[in-house]
């Protein structure tokens, strides 16, 4: 039985070395004789890296911030994080490291590939005088419908067995997240890839089916990147606002659980696929242990 396993976590050692060399090696050719693909502002590199970094340096203080605006305004900690038991944290090893680092760039690039479509699209409305309610609150709320229908099955799909172990198993080192966007944006680089296409496409559908104005999308992202730190963080917030339901509770069972809460915003998908829990405190906790 122990050799069986043993063979078992080599196999996985093996296909996880060939998956990363596999899309090193992908990444390594598009930023060869892809460039425009990551720099389409055609910015001089010495800029490039300047203006990558002064970006991280702003999320790391939004980060922040939203975690301050989060204390001052009296929420509280999930019960299982002020329980007699303690809760288990994981550090960041090398490989976290690693990990973060690849999806920063690859965060500033997608930053540099919105803005460069948010100025030059004919289709994205940027004119002040043009804001309306369709094209701002229906336009929002699309996009985060499309955003959980896209992200959902396919975070689903993440969790088979044949893909787990292979490419989400390193998100869910972390059963009580609590570091914000080191937790959040501490995956596996394809997994990141398919959260920023999910992304697109729900950009692109609030563009074309409601006109989301230029301001929508900024407020949006904003929005997206405060509520997905505060998902990898120990406070209870939750809302519910026509059907999006957002809860960092039901985001914890989902890293104490992995088979259960998929959705991020609106837990449509759990509840048709049946896969929706309700947030359980420290007693069902200390029970699972």
């Amino acid at each position: 039985m122990v050799e069986k396993i043993g063979g078992k976590r080599r196999t996985q050692q093996i296909q996880s070395a060939v998956l990363d060399t596999a899309t090193t090696l992908a990444v390594l050719y598009i930023c060869w004789f892809h460039t425009e693909l990551i720099n389409p502002w055609q910015l001089q590199w010495p800029v490039w890296c300047l203006a990558g970094l002064g970006i991280r340096g702003a999320i790391a203080f939004y980060d922040h911030l939203v975690v301050l605006l989060v204390e001052s305004s009296g929420a509280r900690l999930l019960p299982t994080r002020t329980a007699d038991k303690p809760v288990r944290y994981v550090a960041l090893d090398t490989q976290s490291i690693v990990f973060l680092t690849i999806n920063a760039v690859h965060e500033w690039v997608f930053v540099q590939r919105l803005c460069h479509y948010l100025w030059t699209s004919p289709d994205v409305n940027k004119d002040a005088s043009q804001i309306g309610i369709v094209n701002t609150c229906v336009a929002l709320y699309i996009i985060f419908v499309v955003l959980d229908m896209c992200y959902a099955p396919l975070h689903h799909l993440m969790h088979m067995p044949w893909c787990y172990p292979l490419v989400h198993k390193h998100h869910h080192r972390q059963h009580f997240p609590t570091r914000g966007y080191l937790d959040a944006g501490n995956e596996h680089p394809i997994e990141h890839f398919v959260g920023i296409l999910c992304t697109w496409t729900a950009v692109l559908a609030g563009v074309h089916l409601a006109g989301a104005h230029a301001i929508t999308i900024f407020f949006f992202f904003n929005l997206h990147a405060a509520l997905a730190m505060l998902n990898h963080s120990p406070f209870e917030v939750q809302w519910n606002i026509l059907g999006l339901q957002y809860s960092v509770g039901n985001h914890e069972m989902h890293h104490r659980k992995f088979t259960v809460n998929y959705a991020q915003y609106c837990m449509w998908y759990d509840h048709l696929v049946r896969t929706f829990a309700e947030y359980e405190g420290p007693q069902a906790y200390g029970k699972a242990l």
